[in-house]
């Protein structure tokens, strides 16, 4: 299979498709892992290239990818709170509104309902 590709300077595959495009080169014979992982010198040898490292985070990622962790389990637990409210707490408090139950035992139900999905 031909594949084509356009070469950066350095010889690292910059492009590579099926379909010829301007400044592309036909190459055959390799396949698209071959590709990804080496360049062509300038003499058209092929030379492995070393693995990239993986760039350690910055202070800043760090802090939104904690900011951004902190958002998703508050909302998880606003919504687990909002469903057990209105299924434990709710008939109680419509219940107290009909003198059939006390305030103070919405209340209660409220606080362990609260209790039991603290935030985070």
């Amino acid at each position: 299979m031909t594949l084509h590709v356009v070469f950066t300077p350095e010889g690292i595959p910059g492009w590579i498709g099926d379909q010829p495009r301007e400044g592309s080169e036909p190459v055959e014979g390799l396949d698209l892992a071959f590709l990804a992982g080496h360049r062509r010198a300038a003499g058209g040898k092929w030379v492995a290239r070393k693995a990239v490292a993986p760039m350690e985070p910055s202070p800043e990622d760090l802090a939104a990818r904690t900011e951004a962790e902190y958002r998703a389990a508050l909302e998880e637990r606003t919504a687990m709170v909002r469903q057990a409210l209105a299924e434990e707490a709710d008939p109680l408090f419509f219940k107290w509104q009909r003198d059939e139950a006390t305030r103070e035992d919405w209340l209660s139900k409220v606080a362990e309902v609260k209790a039991r999905y603290p935030k985070p």
